[in-house]
């Protein structure tokens, strides 16, 4: 049995309080992982005691959303009480189940895939461009040395989401500002022709860098992906969009999907995909039967296009 589960077992639960009940633990526990698989990694900030205090605060909004009417005032307060004793003992359980298993088997081609993983999504984004657009900006973002919304700060955000779309939250939360300032800024660099809309209403909508600081046409990328996928999950035709774009056209390998879509799914997807007239060529073919993939060169940017 792992080490740390072994502390669960033999003494977790006296650890968090003999009068906790089983059904408040459960709707924390549930609603800790929800939050943690919810926050784009973008908007994870690097320091642990910053992560666990808005991991807290996101628990916190959903208990509010969820619950707000429904319990008493006293009981609403025994939730947050349960939150608080929890948190610190949940939140080192749950982070390593969410790695990719690449990632915890710490083998050298395993960090090699990460690398290349992480070098794909970097050319996803023309940076030259996208600075060089915000630098522009100057009516439009504060230019004071210490200001957390500089063109150099929001450039180096926005390359992060490699062309993918993002949430205003993910925007407010890293940069530890209000969602009315948020929200403003956003509306800026949209009228400056910076990101795109979803067209989503309320929490459905999202925001993406526009296709002229991107190397693959994200636009027509999103279209096909829709029509061909449109019959499965709602959302796995816009996953599988920023997947795509995320790559920026650089060649991957099937098996670096599996951490974002099960077996049976991914195989549909990849069956419908691959062909001439639609979005994937096969490149090579492993001795072991993984496939490595890239976009059909007919989806990037023409070299005019990104010049």
């Amino acid at each position: 049995m792992p080490e740390n589960l072994g502390r669960v077992v033999s003494s977790g639960y006296q650890w968090l309080g003999a009068g906790v009940e089983d059904l408040d633990r459960a709707v924390v526990a549930g609603l800790m992982l929800d939050a943690f698989l919810q926050t784009a990694a973008a908007a994870r900030p690097p320091d642990p005691r910053a992560w666990s205090r808005l991991l807290k605060i996101r628990v916190q909004e959903a208990l509010l959303t969820h619950l707000a009417g429904r319990i008493t005032l006293d009981r609403f307060h025994a939730l947050i009480s349960t939150l608080n004793r929890c948190l610190p003992f949940y939140l080192p359980l749950i982070s390593p189940l969410l790695r990719p298993p690449a990632e915890n088997s710490g083998s050298p081609r395993a960090s090699a895939r990460e690398t290349a993983l992480s070098l794909a999504c970097s050319r996803a984004v023309r940076h030259d461009l996208l600075a060089a657009a915000l630098s522009r900006l100057r009516d439009v973002l504060p230019r004071r040395p210490h200001s957390k919304l500089r063109a150099e700060k929001l450039a180096d955000f926005l390359g992060r989401t490699c062309g993918r779309w993002f949430r205003l939250r993910d925007l407010q939360e890293h940069f530890s500002i209000e969602p009315k300032t948020a929200w403003e800024y956003v509306q800026k660099l949209r009228s400056a022709g910076v990101l795109g809309h979803n067209q989503g209403r309320a929490a459905a909508v999202r925001y993406a860098l526009i296709d002229a600081f991107l190397r693959v046409r994200g636009e027509a990328v999103r279209t096909h992906a829709a029509a061909a996928l449109g019959d499965l999950h709602p959302h796995l035709a816009s996953l599988v969009a920023d997947l795509l774009i995320a790559s920026g056209g650089e060649p991957f390998w099937e098996d670096d999907w599996r951490q974002h879509l099960s077996p049976g799914p991914l195989q549909e997807i990849l069956q419908r995909l691959i062909s001439p007239a639609s979005l994937l060529e096969v490149v090579s073919i492993a001795p072991g039967g993984s496939r490595l993939l890239r976009l059909h060169p007919g989806w990037l940017q023409s070299s005019g296009e990104v010049s």
